[in-house]
């Protein structure tokens, strides 16, 4: 069972529920070379539902089209920004070309209609730290990304805490 941050695992003595509490497992180290990352894509998609099949998950299927992506780097805006900043501080690139009518027909199967196409916004961030001599570039959150960005512009140093078997920036503390 799992609660909160906390893994409990429960042991069965004698008719009585030993429970131990531990700590995920996480590594804090201070760095002053890092580099805050936020990757935006824009994506054209298109939903074909079989017919009659709309409400039935099953009978969908989605296609994806042109995509673009434009990598913000410390908050600073990238060359290729077409936008931006937007509410969360990020520059956009330029559309990819939506799909044409032959291009959504191209990829149509019998008996499936396609919906309209959908450009769908995504964003992957990550924090690239030196540890100990070795550059490692670790997905993290939105709030640690604007922690670090404020960070490297006055060029303060960050304590970073990774995430269980070091997969991930889980925290940073601006020192």
């Amino acid at each position: 069972m799992i609660l909160g941050r906390h893994y409990v695992s429960g042991l069965m003595l004698g008719g009585v529920v030993a429970i131990a509490a531990c700590q995920p497992v996480t590594t804090n180290f201070a760095t002053t070379d890092y580099s805050a990352n936020a990757i935006v894509t824009y994506t054209w998609q298109v939903r074909y539902n079989k017919a009659n099949g709309k409400d039935r998950p099953n009978d969908t299927r989605l296609e994806k089209f042109a995509t673009v992506s434009l990598d913000n780097q410390n908050g600073v805006r990238p060359g290729l920004a077409v936008t931006g900043p937007d509410n969360e501080g990020l520059f956009w690139p330029a559309l990819p070309p939506k799909p044409t009518v032959d291009d959504i027909e191209s990829r149509q199967d019998q008996n499936e209609q396609p919906e309209a196409p959908e450009l769908i916004k995504s964003v992957d961030y990550s924090l690239t730290v030196d540890q100990a001599g070795v550059q490692k570039t670790l997905p993290t959150k939105y709030e640690v990304y604007r922690q670090a960005i404020k960070a490297h512009a006055n060029q303060r140093p960050l304590e970073v805490i990774l995430g269980p078997q070091d997969g991930s920036v889980i925290n940073v503390n601006v020192q």
